[in-house]
């Protein structure tokens, strides 16, 4: 199930995507449960798009909290792959 920041992220990448190389970094807000965090992920559009590629995978801030049925999939340089339940 997509939150609304999700579709956020999602708009604001086709937005982006239109004046960016796909290997430069883009700043992506973090998709932790925290509807207070502000955080930014750097990656590039490939890597966004290789991430939510798999519906249930989004990228937090290294080490944020997760909440209870989030996974860790994998850790990147400054971000985190989690796996939502669902």
């Amino acid at each position: 199930m997509m939150n609304r920041d999700t579709r956020l992220e999602e708009r604001l990448s086709g937005v982006v995507e239109v004046g960016l190389v796909t290997a430069d970094p883009v700043p992506f807000l973090c998709e932790c449960a925290d509807k207070e965090c502000m955080g930014r992920v750097e990656l590039t559009l490939d890597e966004y798009r290789e991430v939510r590629s798999h519906e249930r995978h989004f990228v937090m801030l290294h080490g944020h909290r997760r909440t209870a049925g989030e996974e860790l999939v994998a850790e990147r340089n400054g971000y985190d792959i989690t796996q939502k339940p669902g």
